[in-house]
């Protein structure tokens, strides 16, 4: 027994601040493990970065000397914004921009339904309640340029497109199938004059 206990002595002067540093290593990496397994995801530097250069291209994009040729054009837009608008943590700063854009999209009497204020508060309601429910608009899809369907009526010109909404919901992806309709103003553009879910 004296022998194994003067081996054992031997053993741990020798290897005993080896045998503490790799515990004291392992320790630490398990750690670190619970830590990241525990912690909110946070944003990518470089996801965060696209976000950003999209915020700002859609917010300062001059509708009223570019606007969109055709109604697919005007609904993508518009699909861009909605997409923005609930994606992205948004201040009220950029919130406001973003709705003032969707906007100049709309048709005139789309707009006389509320007054810019009412537009905004309205939506900065609905992305709060998206937050909360932690939803958010994933991607959306257009249909092809041949399917977009035209009617006249009473002199005016009128469009209808399809878009169909990715909404994510916690882990549940879930189509959101939207009908826009869109009349053409006395300048030619197509503008939004409103939408409906369709089953």
């Amino acid at each position: 027994f004296l022998c194994y206990a003067s081996e054992w002595g031997i053993l741990m002067k020798k290897y005993g601040k080896t045998v503490i540093l790799g515990s004291i290593m392992v320790l630490l990496c398990v750690g670190y493990f619970f830590y990241l397994s525990r912690r909110t995801p946070t944003i990518d530097a470089t996801d965060k970065a696209v976000q950003d250069q999209e915020i700002a291209a859609l917010t300062t994009r001059n509708i009223e000397d570019n606007y969109p040729e055709t109604p697919k054009e005007v609904v993508k837009f518009y699909a861009r914004i909605t997409k923005a608008y609930y994606k992205t943590e948004l201040d009220e700063e950029k919130i406001e921009a973003l709705g003032k854009q969707a906007r100049l999209l709309f048709d005139l009497e789309l707009k006389g339904k509320q007054t810019d204020e009412q537009f905004l508060q309205a939506l900065k309601d609905d992305i709060k309640n998206y937050r909360s429910l932690n939803r958010y608009v994933a991607d959306y899809v257009l249909q092809e340029g041949s399917e977009v369907n035209y009617s006249t009526f009473q002199g005016q010109k009128y469009a209808f497109i399809n878009v169909v909404y990715k909404l994510r919901e916690k882990e549940t992806l879930i189509d959101s199938n939207t009908k826009f309709t869109l009349r053409q103003d006395r300048d030619g553009r197509w503008k939004i004059l409103y939408w409906e879910l369709v089953k």
